[in-house]
C-alpha cells in the first residue's frame, strides 16, 4: 500500500506546500500589519508636541554649529582667538611688570631694614604710608 496518498486524493508533498504556502501568506499578513502599524506610530510621533520641540531644537543647534563653521572657515574664528591672544599677552605683560616693580620695592625695604638693624643706616620712617 502507498503512503503518499491520504483519505482526499493529496499526496503528502501537496499537503506540505499547501501549508508552507499559507505560513507564508499569514507571514506576508503580519508583516503588512506590522509595517501599517509602523506607520501610525511614526504618524503619531510626527504630529507630537515633544517631537515639534526636538525637531526645532535639533535645526536651531544645526543652525549654531554650521554658523561657527563659517567663522571658522572664513577666518573670522582665527581673528578672534589672535585678538584674545593679543589682549591676554598684554595684561600678562602688565601684571608681570608690577610684580617686577612690587618685588623691588619689597626687596629695598627688606635691605633698607636689615642694614638698619645692623646699624648700618637710621630705620626707615614711616612717611606717608610707605614704610613698613
Amino acid at each position: 500500500m502507498d503512503n503518499s496518498n491520504n483519505n482526499d486524493g493529496k499526496t503528502q508533498e501537496n499537503t506540505i506546500s499547501d501549508k508552507a504556502e499559507e505560513l507564508i501568506g499569514k507571514g506576508k499578513d503580519l508583516a503588512d500589519k506590522a509595517e501599517d502599524f509602523f506607520q501610525e506610530t511614526v504618524i503619531k510621533v510626527k504630529g507630537s508636541e515633544t517631537f515639534g520641540s526636538v525637531l526645532s531644537f535639533l535645526k536651531k543647534a544645526e543652525g549654531f554649529i554650521e554658523e561657527k563653521a563659517d567663522e571658522f572657515q572664513s577666518g573670522e574664528m582665527g581673528a578672534k582667538i589672535e585678538s584674545l591672544k593679543d589682549q591676554t599677552e598684554a595684561q600678562a605683560d602688565e601684571i608681570i611688570r608690577k610684580v617686577k616693580e612690587a618685588s623691588q620695592k619689597i626687596g629695598d625695604r627688606v635691605e633698607d631694614t636689615i642694614d638698619a638693624l645692623k646699624g648700618k643706616k637710621d630705620s626707615p620712617k614711616n612717611e606717608n604710608g610707605s614704610g613698613i
